[in-house]
């Protein structure tokens, strides 16, 4: 094989430089890719001009008047000690001007040898004078420096605005490069030994390959060379390639960033870039416009800051729209009774992120309409909003004049009643020192009014007090809240519930009465079971509850509605009676306002930990429970769809008749009512039923004297309220809505909903014919570009994208991507059968079903780069992006996965929900379950990391390190695997942060790091 030879190499490069030359009558002029600028740049040859841009460059060529060569000064150093080491330092300047003939005279001088020189040095003056003619040596001297002065350096320095230090041959020949500046360089940067300047004609290589006598054979390589090297250098006049008239003609510099643009874009260019700087002056000074130009950065590095900037600012815009949480009916008053008009005052509490403090804002907000007949005739303007500083629950009393707050500060917890003159009653509820923290989550959390409203009801920690060195023996007190732990057992393991409630180990039923301000933990909760989601039964003379099961251990809650728990009643004296059945999961206890009916809703345990739950009826009278709303299996297409989620706080009629809840139907969220006598579902609010302006997605918050509030979004349209008085029993499709204001924004992207049939290869034989869903959020672009596509896959699995507000979907649809929401098999929404369809089918169903959606897509829609497809997710929607980089490394290009599921069999051990572990490889879990070799082989299988070896796909990993769901260890394995394999992977690890990674902070950087990762390698 042919070994390239350095002349070869030689001339490569040299005809490489000569193709991107400019060339100008008798000149080539070549880009410099020295440090004498951030960036290669040309110079001017007949001033001391630079540019960066090629057509500003072309433009200054025609203006400049001076157009006479230059006289360039090589200056070689060579150190007596280390011969090998040179340092060549080159002065050009325009020979005709004052400055010129100065730095001449001195290049003269030191031709001559006026000027003492340090150290023996050789200097060669280089005359360019004629394009007919070759570069003349004029002297070669050497010197010795007898005294001290201003060295050669200096000189030129003092001569010329700019040193020019630039690449030169060493002495084994090889060409180094130099350094360029145009500050005054130090004593030490010139004695590093660097070259600087390389002159062509001087030598190449170890040879002059223009010394005939050394090379007295020439070969075809080093007559190409000389010739190249005379043509460069002035041997061979060329025709210029300046314009002569360019279009930089009619472009200006920004004097603020430094970037050229046209003269009808500049000001428009500053107008939305630089207003502050525009606002403070008119117009720069040119001595600060020149200094800007000076110090402007690269235009790929201003590029990257425009871009880094446009990220965070398009995501603060999305994440800033506050979402309505809750809402009450405070007061209702009659203004004329005559006219049966009345004054309603709704009170709203809102979530709003504050990404500048990196937290959420709890805020709250009143409307006071005028009605009149069951219409609202006119809405009052809201007025300020109020922040609710470190509010943990809120309640209202049922008479509306009084409001409960448990809020936080410092260490310490308070309860605060607030009525009409302001705060009434305070107790701190640290110091009295009865219970534990109070609990706010949802799983157990409650504050709930007495019908008499002289008592408050909630749920906390039960208190635990060191054993001090006399106590031996663990007692309890007469109300069940104090435990005195034995010496020996301090450091006795307490066993928690899990991802989100870490700390939450025994809650207890607390009652605050008012009158004697005192706190009461209530006694009779049968040991084997954790209370919460209480409420009062009628009169005020016991306590509804859910108890969760504690034995033979506790297993994670979040997320989880399949925990084996019951519904009970405990009475005033400690007597505890179950009301449900007990082979089962229980929420959501809801008092009819007649006091004569319970609503709950009740699910299987274990198998899918999130699954269609059936809604039950318990009748105080007669003490019987029937079922109201049965399990959906199958949803017909745009119907009732079955119930996923907790029922709101408030969800009966006035008239007992009908309760009123939110569920997940399809791609969608409708709100629904059924009928207490016959169990007649009927959808109320949705897409098909009133007129809600393409909103995709309803949430009722409340209903409340039959007023009831919602909160309607659509993924390119933020949350606003609605509010809307029941019409009939038979005709509540027929209410009208009105809305409440809030963010009136319609956002630039569009968005489609998608029903996808899988093929019949695809199909599942067990539970055939079964739809899933898909959400397409698209950019308006022009027909002729390609669009990146994002693949978003939820997580759960059994979890749900409803086309809703979603401001990451909608901040990547700003920045100029497609967003593609898969529901796969499994996703809420589609009936139980879809939810089970998926059990024993992990990494195999949910992977075909997300791929096939992605296919889909890009087959009706043209306007989707099929080249530069990204995807991302969560928990076990990064398990699927995993899996897919894996299953297909081809098709997928980047891929970002927070808090992925990569090894199910090593997860088993670690994950606070272990019977998934089990169900999701088809295998029924039982507490004394324990793996086998089959087992774990299943679930190694059904695992991305199998194929982490055909993963050529850069991957971003974000990962909690307080994550209970599933460990960190999960991400840090596919990263060893993907390090080891030289694959592109980038891990950010959060270190106090659980399974969400729900901190503002760090959801502002994840994303921040996702779009610059995919940005990337999209390009």
């Amino acid at each position: 094989m042919f070994k390239p030879t350095i002349k070869s190499k030689c001339l490569k490069h040299l005809q490489g430089h000569r193709r991107r030359a400019i060339r100008h009558k008798e000149f080539f002029i070549f880009k410099c890719h020295l440090k004498c600028r951030t960036a290669p740049h040309f110079h001017c040859i007949s001033c001391t001009s630079t540019f960066m841009r090629k057509d500003g460059f072309l433009k200054h060529l025609l203006m400049c008047e001076s157009k006479k060569p230059k006289v360039v000064v090589v200056e070689v150093k060579s150190e007596e000690s280390s011969p090998a080491s040179e340092t060549v330092t080159a002065v050009s300047s325009e020979a005709g001007s004052a400055e010129d003939m100065t730095v001449s005279d001195r290049a003269k001088s030191l031709v001559s040898g006026d000027t003492p020189i340090n150290g023996k040095r050789k200097v060669y003056l280089v005359q360019h004078s004629f394009p007919e003619q070759a570069p003349i040596v004029l002297q070669s001297i050497d010197e010795q420096r007898v005294d001290k002065g201003p060295t050669c350096e200096e000189m030129a320095v003092q001569g010329s605005e700019n040193e020019m230090v630039g690449q030169g041959p060493t002495a084994d020949g090889d060409i180094v490069e130099g350094q360029m500046s145009t500050d005054k360089p130090s004593k030490a940067s010139m004695d590093e030994g660097k070259p600087s300047v390389v002159d062509l004609s001087v030598s190449v290589g170890d040879h002059n390959v223009c010394n005939s006598a050394e090379n007295p054979h020439p070969t075809e390589t080093d007559v190409a060379i000389r010739t190249l090297v005379n043509e460069i250098s002035g041997h061979t006049p060329v025709e210029s390639t300046v314009p002569l008239r360019s279009r930089s003609d009619t472009q200006d510099l920004c004097p603020f960033c430094g970037l050229m643009l046209h003269r009808k874009n500049l000001q428009v260019h500053l107008r939305r870039k630089h207003p502050e700087q525009v606002s403070s002056q008119e117009k720069p000074a040119p001595a600060q416009v020149k200094n800007l130009k000076q110090q402007r950065l690269p235009l790929r590095q201003q590029q990257k800051i425009a871009m880094e900037s446009e990220i965070r600012d398009v995501f603060r815009h999305c994440i800033r729209f506050p979402n309505p949480i809750s809402a009450s009916v405070i007061a209702d008053e009659p203004v004329d009774t005559a006219n049966e008009k009345r004054c309603i005052t709704i009170l709203t509490c809102w979530s709003q992120c504050d990404l500048e403090r990196g937290v959420k804002l709890l805020f709250s907000q009143k409307w006071t309409l005028l009605c009149k007949h069951g219409i609202i005739e006119y809405v009052l303007p809201s007025g300020t909003s109020t922040y609710m500083q470190g509010a943990l629950l809120r309640c209202q009393s049922p008479s509306g004049t009084l409001r409960a707050v448990v809020r936080e500060e410092a260490v310490h917890q308070y309860l605060e009643v607030w009525g009409q003159n302001g705060l009434e009653k305070s107790f701190d509820l640290t110091a009295l020192n009865k219970h534990g923290k109070v609990y706010e989550d949802a799983q157990f959390a409650c504050l709930a009014w007495s019908p008499c409203e002289k008592k408050l009801l909630y749920v906390a920690e039960k208190k635990r007090v060191e054993p001090s060195g006399l106590s031996s023996l663990g007692s309890a007190n007469e109300d069940g809240g104090i435990v005195l732990l034995e010496e020996q057992d301090k450091n006795l393991y307490a066993e928690d519930w899990g991802e989100g409630l870490m700390g939450k180990c025994c809650p207890v039923l607390c009652v605050v009465d008012l009158n004697k301000g005192a706190v009461i933990v209530y006694a009779g909760v049968p040991p084997h079971i954790s209370p919460g989601q209480a409420l009062w039964a009628p009169n005020g003379r016991g306590v509804l509850f859910v108890g969760q099961w504690n034995e033979p251990f506790r297993l994670g809650l979040k997320f989880c509605s399949n925990r084996r728990s019951a519904l009970y009643y405990l009475d005033l004296k400690g007597n505890c009676e179950c009301l449900s059945s007990e082979g089962v999961s229980v929420l959501s206890p809801r008092m009819s306002p007649d006091s004569c009916w319970i609503v709950y809703l009740q699910g299987q345990v274990f198998g899918p930990h999130h699954q269609c739950l059936s809604m039950m009826l318990y009748d105080m009278k007669n003490r019987t429970t029937s079922v109201l709303v049965d399990v959906v299996r199958r949803a017909v297409k745009g119907q009732f769809a079955g119930i996923y989620e907790s029922l709101p706080s408030h969800c009966w009629s006035a008239d007992s008749e009908r309760i009123f809840f939110s569920s997940a139907c399809e791609n969608y969220k409708a709100v629904f009512s059924v009928n207490r006598c016959t169990g007649r579902v009927t959808q109320v609010c949705g897409t098909d039923a009133l007129r809600l302006d393409d909103f995709g997605s309803v949430q009722l918050l409340t209903i409340q004297k039959d007023m009831m509030v919602m909160s309607c979004s659509s993924p390119n349209q933020p949350p606003c309220l609605r509010v809307g008085f029941l019409s009939s029993v038979d005709h509540a499709e027929d209410m009208q809505l009105y809305n409440l204001g809030r963010a009136n924004v319609y956002e630039g992207f569009d968005w489609q909903p998608m029903l996808i049939t899988p093929p019949s290869q695809e199909e599942n034989h067990q539970f055939s014919d079964l739809n899933f869903g898909a959400i397409l959020l698209k950019p308006y672009a022009p027909e002729r570009r390609k669009t990146p596509l994002v693949v978003n896959i939820h997580g759960g699995p059994h979890s749900h994208f409803a086309a809703e507000w979603n401001a990451t979907a909608a901040a990547l649809s700003k920045l100029g991507f497609a967003i593609l929401m898969v529901n796969y098999r499994g996703s809420t929404g589609f009936g139980q059968d879809s939810i089970e369809s998926l059990l024993g089918n992990v990494g195999i169903q949910d992977v075909k079903d997300v791929q096939r959606a992605v296919l889909c897509a890009l087959q009706n829609d043209a306007t989707l780069d099929p080249d530069r497809i990204a995807v991302m997710g969560g928990s076990h929607g990064g398990f699927l992006a995993c899996h897919l980089i894996g299953q297909y490394p081809d098709f997928y290009r980047v891929c970002a996965a927070r808090n992925p599921v990569i090894n199910a069999a090593t997860l088993l051990g670690t994950t606070d929900i272990l019977d998934w572990r089990y169900s999701s490889v088809g295998i029924q879990y039982s507490f004394d379950l324990l793996p086998t070799s089959q087992s774990l082989t299943d679930m190694l299988e059904k695992s991305p990391i199998i194929h982490a070896a055909q993963i050529r796909a850069p991957v971003l990993l974000m990962l909690g390190g307080r994550d209970r769901r599933v460990s960190s260890h999960q991400g840090l394995e596919l990263y060893k695997a993907l390090r080891s394999r030289n694959t592109p992977v980038r891990l950010l690890w959060y270190s106090d942060e659980g399974h969400s990674l729900s901190k503002v902070s760090t959801q502002s950087d994840c994303f921040f790091n996702i779009v610059l990762w995919f940005k990337e390698h999209l390009n």
